[in-house]
C-alpha cells in the first residue's frame, strides 16, 4: 500500500477546494493586504463589523481576495477596489470558501453580509452589528 494510499479523507482534501473558482485580484492584496490575513489575536477581540474569513467575489462571480475583515476600518480600501473592479460580494466563510461549484450573481447576491459599490449591509448584518455593538457597550460599564 502506498504512502498516499494511507491519508485520511481530510488528509487528501485541499483547504482550498475551490481553489479552480478564485481568480486572486492583485489590486485587492495591494488594498487589504495579504490573503488570508489574521486582523485579531483573539476573536473576543471582535469589532461590529467584523468579519472573520470573508470572501469577496467581484460581479463575475470570482472570488478577488479572503481573510479577517473589519468593514469600517476597511471601508477606503474597499470603495477604492469597488471603484476599480466593479460591485463587490462580501460573504462569510460558510458561504464562500469551500465552494465546490462557481456561484452566480444571484448567489452572491443572495449570500452576501456587505456589498460594495456603496457601504450596504444586509439585514442579518446589520443586526449583527448591532447586537455585537450593545455587548461591547455592556462590557465598557
Amino acid at each position: 500500500m502506498s504512502k498516499a494510499s494511507k491519508c485520511t479523507k481530510q488528509e487528501k482534501e485541499s483547504t482550498w477546494t475551490d481553489a479552480k473558482f478564485t481568480r486572486i485580484s492583485r489590486t485587492a492584496v495591494t488594498l487589504l493586504g495579504m490573503l488570508d490575513r489574521m486582523i485579531y489575536t483573539s476573536k473576543s477581540m471582535r469589532q461590529p463589523t467584523t468579519i472573520f474569513n470573508a470572501n469577496i467575489f467581484n460581479a463575475r462571480a470570482n472570488k478577488i481576495w479572503f481573510g479577517d475583515m473589519e468593514i469600517e476600518r476597511d471601508k477606503e480600501a474597499l470603495l477604492k477596489l469597488a471603484r476599480r473592479v466593479g460591485p463587490l460580494y462580501i460573504l462569510a466563510e460558510s458561504d464562500g470558501r469551500f465552494l465546490d461549484f462557481m456561484p452566480g450573481l444571484a448567489y452572491l447576491k443572495s449570500r452576501a453580509l456587505v456589498t460594495v459599490g456603496d457601504i450596504f449591509y444586509s439585514k442579518e448584518f446589520a443586526e449583527r452589528v448591532e447586537i455585537v455593538t450593545k455587548r461591547i457597550a455592556e462590557r465598557r460599564k
